[in-house]
């Protein structure tokens, strides 16, 4: 009797401490376990932080709304951003708030200086509504401190072959102002020309004199080197205005401005036979002939040296029916243009100045060709020249 007595007592603890035992170790598990879960998670994907003082055009969502959807046609002030006699109706000012509220409000009411207002605003305040100088017109902009340090976004697509033929009809000469007829038993005969379309847009810049008297390293350029190309919508709304013009017509942006691929902005040229501190020095200063300048392959060519302006223009830029402002590759003129046709500046016998200095700088590899160049007549001649030279 007491043998069964002190065995069920025992039984009880036994099974007890088994119960105990079990959750014990069962809650010493369960953390492990759950480390474990968590060490398979993936950790989730950080979102790259937006930087809203900076608009992009080439955003996914700006991408997909039209041009009209921000910017208003014509702005408000554009009567008063040129000179009455030359004002145009045109997009010139930033887009209003409401464009931009219909998906930026959280941005647009963070805090007492909210950081999207940057982008079109000089002064972050809500007591001062001063702007930065918007990108049209074209020429005052690029003078701005922000036009300086801003690169576009966009390429402008200008198909000159079209634009030839359309200024040369319109160029070409009608008779309206003959007021007398030469009269003679023999007849003169005049001298076939063509019409030269390209001076409708293009004209020969003069630039002005550095800004120091002081000797310069650099050889003395001459006066007449570049030819202008339009900058704003001044030039082309002559044809392309909005109410029955050429298409595409003005209210149609896309037409001409086209997005750089890979939500990518046009790099400014750091200069290829010439460079900024030069073209400093030589007292260039509007930044669209500075932009030309380094863009060139030949720096000391000159479109006003008296040989020159005897030919025509098409002489040298042979390739003005596939010219394309989209593809910079079609800009460049051959080295073949500048005399395998017309003997000027290529040729064995008598032996021209191309050949001459390729012959030289073949023989003297420190030889510097000086008669085109300033800083790429340092270098090797180019496949192109060894090709024109027979080398």
């Amino acid at each position: 009797m007491k043998r069964t007595t002190l065995t069920l007592p025992l039984l009880l603890v036994a099974a007890l401490a088994a119960v105990v035992c079990a959750r014990v170790s069962g809650a010493g598990g369960e953390p492990q376990r759950r480390r474990a879960t968590t060490q398979r998670r993936a950790a989730p994907a950080q979102r790259p932080r937006v930087d809203y003082t900076r608009f992009s055009h080439a955003t996914a969502a700006h991408r997909k709304d039209s041009c009209a959807s921000c910017h208003k046609n014509p702005s408000d002030n554009w009567a008063q951003v040129r000179d009455a006699s030359s004002s145009f109706p045109d997009i010139t000012d930033y887009p209003e708030h409401d464009s931009c509220l219909s998906c930026h409000r959280q941005q647009f009411f963070r805090g007492a200086r909210p950081a999207i207002c940057a982008v079109c605003h000089s002064v972050v305040s809500p007591r001062n509504g001063a702007r930065f100088p918007f990108a049209n017109p074209a020429d005052a902009f690029a003078r701005s401190e922000k036009g300086k340090a801003e690169a576009s976004e966009f390429s402008i697509n200008f198909p000159h072959d079209i634009h030839q033929d359309v200024m040369a009809r319109a160029d070409a000469p009608d008779g309206a102002g003959v007021r007398f007829v030469r009269a003679a038993f023999k007849q003169e005969t005049p001298k076939p020309s063509k019409p030269n379309s390209c001076s409708v847009c293009h004209v020969t810049y003069f630039k002005p004199a550095p800004p120091s008297a002081a000797p310069s390293p650099t050889p003395a350029l001459p006066a007449g080197l570049l030819k202008t190309t339009p900058t704003g919508h001044d030039s082309c709304f002559n044809c392309h205005w909005q109410d029955g013009g050429e298409k595409p017509l003005s209210n149609d942006c896309a037409g001409c401005h086209k997005p750089l691929p890979n939500n990518s902005t046009r790099p400014e040229p750091k200069g290829k036979d010439a460079d900024a501190q030069f073209a400093a020095r030589e007292g260039f200063t509007d930044p669209f002939v500075v932009r030309k300048l380094l863009r060139r392959d030949s720096v000391i060519f000159a479109h006003d040296e008296e040989r020159h302006r005897e030919i025509d223009c098409a002489t040298c830029h042979t390739r003005i029916p596939s010219l394309n402002t989209l593809d910079e590759t079609t800009l460049k003129v051959p080295i073949l243009s500048c005399g395998a046709g017309t003997s000027c500046h290529v040729g064995a016998k008598p032996k021209k100045i191309l050949n001459e200095e390729v012959d030289k700088k073949l023989a003297d590899p420190s030889f510097q060709c000086t008669k085109c160049h300033f800083n790429l007549g340092r270098e090797k001649p180019p496949k192109s020249h060894l090709d024109a030279t027979g080398k």
